[in-house]
């Protein structure tokens, strides 16, 4: 199994996918991809620190063939 996670400091968890307006959106394809690619996915908030929003953190795992 390989668990890839990303952080950034905005404290919204991503939203569930759902289909991009037209070909011409400028947002919206990560999740779709993690959608299509990835065996599970998730999210969660870091929580509040000194400076503010710990931010959030996005991870998904990809089965790996033995």
């Amino acid at each position: 199994m390989l668990r890839v996670s990303v952080w950034d400091l905005s404290p919204d968890l991503p939203k569930p996918y759902t289909p991009a307006v037209g070909p011409d959106a400028e947002a919206g394809r990560g999740l779709a991809i993690l959608e299509l690619v990835a065996d599970r996915w998730g999210g969660c908030a870091i929580g509040e620190g000194e400076l503010g929003s710990g931010g959030r953190t996005v991870w998904f795992e990809l089965a790996l063939g033995a």
